[in-house]
């Protein structure tokens, strides 16, 4: 069917009132913020974070690597550590020393410079004078005591005029404490000669160690001029 005419229909007005009522709209309250809701805040932004890092990305495998290396350590090395422990208490129990630790100190650390050097020492004593002969002190047999606290010695036995130009005697009198050069002074007399006394000296702390009057002489270096020495002897 054509449509042949058309009426516009009249312009329709609502008023004050009616406006109002249409587009008016209840308020509603403010929700008070609640200590759940900041930690589901703070819980929903670190999630976030996380995701989105690059860096953290990263450092999740390094994280869970560090953490498969720290199971099987735990798991393996208490095993190997008995597995040691058991091997050097073997060697511990089944090996033995050749000799006695007091021949083997001795040998490495005591010194000995030979009966050549004591005859050049007597013979240069008395060729400059100053070694007079001294009968008393010469025919003096015996032992003394000798103590110098500056080197912590305290009462070694000193045996009085060993033969010094032959090595196996006076090695003999060494082996329990210092030896007197034959042919010196001594107290016993009235002559002014030098008192020559001797024992082997040892490196390292070996007399420290030891106490071994052998090498009672080891720190002669810590003796200073005026320190006291004192002798003890009869006759």
């Amino acid at each position: 069917m054509a449509l042949y005419s058309y009426v516009k229909a009249p312009v329709r007005s609502v008023g004050t009132d009616a406006s109002a009522n249409i587009y008016y709209y209840d308020t509603f309250p403010k929700k008070k913020t609640t200590l759940g809701d900041l930690v589901f805040s703070v819980v929903g932004n670190t999630q976030e974070f996380l995701i989105n890092s690059k860096f953290i990305g990263a450092l999740i495998p390094v994280f869970l690597i560090l953490a498969g290396f720290s199971m099987i350590y735990q798991q393996f090395f208490p095993d190997f550590k008995e597995y040691l422990k058991l091997k050097v208490d073997y060697y511990d129990t089944t090996n033995v020393a050749l000799a006695s630790e007091n021949y083997v100190s001795r040998a490495e650390y005591i010194s000995n410079p030979g009966a050549e050097y004591f005859k050049e020492l007597k013979d240069e004593a008395y060729a400059t004078n100053q070694l007079l002969a001294d009968p008393i002190s010469n025919k003096y047999k015996g032992k003394f005591q000798l103590s110098i606290a500056s080197l912590g010695i305290k009462d070694v036995q000193v045996i009085a005029n060993v033969e010094s130009g032959v090595e196996e005697i006076y090695d003999s009198y060494l082996e329990g404490g210092l030896a007197h050069f034959n042919g010196t002074g001594l107290p016993v007399s009235d002559m002014k000669n030098n008192t020559v006394i001797y024992g082997h000296s040892a490196s390292g702390n070996y007399y420290e160690r030891t106490k071994d009057p052998t090498a009672a002489f080891s720190e002669l270096k810590n003796v200073k001029i005026g320190d006291e020495i004192m002798v003890k002897m009869e006759g």
